[in-house]
């Protein structure tokens, strides 16, 4: 075998991989840095959005310092003329998280809900965010331990009830 050809039958394709790799890379990165501001401020507009719907009426919010994880919850905010509040927990499902946004008045009592159920099966554990479900847990105060799953659903239902459960324990906590 001859050095030319183990050069240009092993090494230059092995060169050219790894230079097409690196472009590729670099270039990737550089769209993740143009586009990460914007698909953040997307989602923030998007969480703004869902917490207006869940808390009729309200205006604007402000998010309370409090220990989250100690909590159950990831996020609490208050409604700025004491509408209530908007806490938002999340739980494992069937297909993963199950992120439900609870709006609490200032009574405590469950006023409106939105459970994203995107990563459950489709037509089984998506029943969980149906309004048909999340409004059995309109008026609920303390718990919702009362409300039954969903049969064929159970994960996926269960981790809306135990979400529901937990921003409410979180109301108790820091209203």
């Amino acid at each position: 075998m001859k050095q030319g050809n183990t050069f240009q039958e092993m090494i230059k394709p092995l060169i050219v991989l790894v230079l097409i790799c690196l472009v590729v890379s670099a270039l990737l990165g550089f769209t993740h840095s143009v586009t990460a501001p914007i698909v953040e401020e997307n989602e923030r507009i998007a969480a703004e959005a869902t917490r207006r719907a869940v808390l009729a009426g309200a205006d604007s919010f402000t998010e309370i310092a409090c220990d989250t994880e100690a909590l159950g919850i990831t996020s609490a905010y208050k409604e700025d003329s004491g509408k209530g509040y908007v806490i938002t927990a999340a739980r494992k499902g069937y297909g993963g998280d199950v992120v439900v946004t609870v709006g609490i008045d200032g009574t405590g009592k469950v006023v409106g809900m939105s459970a994203n159920v995107s990563t459950e099966t489709t037509g089984v554990g998506s029943k969980a965010g149906q309004s048909a479900y999340t409004d059995k847990y309109i008026g609920l105060s303390g718990s919702a331990a009362g409300v039954d799953t969903i049969s064929g659903a159970t994960y996926s239902s269960s981790a809306v009830r135990n979400s529901v459960s937990a921003a409410l324990a979180a109301y108790d906590a820091i209203k």
